[in-house]
């Protein structure tokens, strides 16, 4: 008589890390895509440009700061103005 057969499952299966966004849209005009991000830890400056109306952001960064955070900082400021 032989042994039955384990039904042990096989090790999950990992799901693959998506790389943040350093692409945003432009929230004075509009556009898809427009406003790219180009972070500076050297200077610890982040500035965020839109490629179509030309509007340009800077904010102080630190070594754990990521373009995501450079937009929210944007938006927030754009709240705050008005």
């Amino acid at each position: 008589m032989g042994r039955r057969k384990s039904k042990r499952k096989g090790p999950p299966r990992r799901k693959n890390i998506e790389p943040l966004a350093k692409v945003f849209d432009c929230p004075f005009c509009n556009h898809k895509q427009a406003c790219e991000v180009i972070m500076d830890k050297v200077k610890q400056i982040g500035r965020i440009t839109c490629g179509v109306c030309q509007e340009l952001f800077q904010t102080p960064i630190n070594f754990l700061s990521e373009p995501v955070d450079v937009f929210n900082d944007w938006i927030d400021a754009c709240e705050e103005v008005n």
